[in-house]
């Protein structure tokens, strides 16, 4: 499958005006052996009989979150379509970021993929194959309210504790930028922490700062960087029938308007 067209950046951008009108100025492990011909596609083997599990993390809107008992987001849906074409159910198992990020969670046939908003790097794909890309998008810096950092090279300058998630681009970006980093393990809890001043601002993605800013009107995006952040469904390294059918899927659900649908029923577009 090629590169996603523009609309999912779209999707993305627009997310982010809905925030600029409220004020801003801008591994590894020993390999789990996968149980042959236990899919509806005996080309495709599953770490369990009839099932294909999907690890995420708990927590990360619009990507996964727990509704009303169950797991609900973009991630899910993806992984429901490729669940359906592999003719199985599909079973989600959260686990910690860390876990899935690493490649651990994957290597010790804990899922056989990953969809948990994983942006597609050169680190990961030591330890991990990644399928074509599903989304773009941006990283943001947002304080609560006008009195924190006004931009990132402010934040720098001010010694601000800029809240990240551990292990996510947000954090590497935050390192290269030379900002003081506070890691969080979870996304709710960063926010949280910010809008209780645990920390001065937060550098995630801007998918994710549009999301939690429903709750928090006082929210305010200081500034975006287009960092050609890509989001890929992880598979255990050497899985090449896994991967080749994850890309089946994207294929399909780009071409008959699936993905389109999925992204626009999680992030919105929200005029100004």
């Amino acid at each position: 499958m090629s590169r996603p067209p523009r609309p999912a950046r779209t999707a993305a951008a627009a997310a982010l005006a809905a925030l600029v009108l409220t004020g801003c100025s801008a591994g590894g492990g020993e390999q789990a052996a996968p149980q042959e011909g236990s899919s509806g596609s005996p080309a495709v083997p599953l770490v369990e009989p009839g099932v294909l599990t999907v690890c995420s993390e708990s927590n990360y809107p619009p990507f996964e979150m727990e509704q009303d008992g169950e797991m609900v987001g973009l991630d899910m849906d993806l992984g429901r379509e490729i669940a359906a074409d592999l003719g199985v159910e599909m079973k989600n198992v959260t686990l910690a970021f860390e876990s899935i990020q690493s490649g651990a969670a994957l290597d010790t046939g804990q899922c056989d993929v990953a969809i948990s908003a994983l942006s597609i790097t050169e680190e990961r794909q030591t330890v991990m194959d990644f399928s074509d890309p599903y989304y773009d998008n941006e990283l943001g810096l947002v304080t609560d309210g006008e009195d924190g950092p006004a931009s990132i090279d402010a934040a720098r300058e001010q010694g601000a504790r800029v809240g990240v998630m551990q292990g996510t681009l947000g954090e590497d970006q935050a390192a290269e930028l030379g900002l003081e980093a506070v890691q969080f393990e979870d996304a709710t809890t960063m926010f949280t922490d910010l809008g209780t001043g645990g920390v001065d601002a937060v550098l995630d993605d801007v998918t994710a700062i549009s999301e939690h800013s429903k709750d928090n009107a006082d929210f305010v995006l200081r500034e975006t960087r287009d960092v050609d952040d890509q989001l890929g469904v992880a598979v255990r390294r050497g899985n090449e029938a896994m991967l080749a059918q994850v890309d089946a899927t994207l294929d399909r659900i780009e071409q008959d308007g699936t993905r389109e649908r999925i992204v626009e029923t999680w992030i919105p577009v929200r005029e100004n």
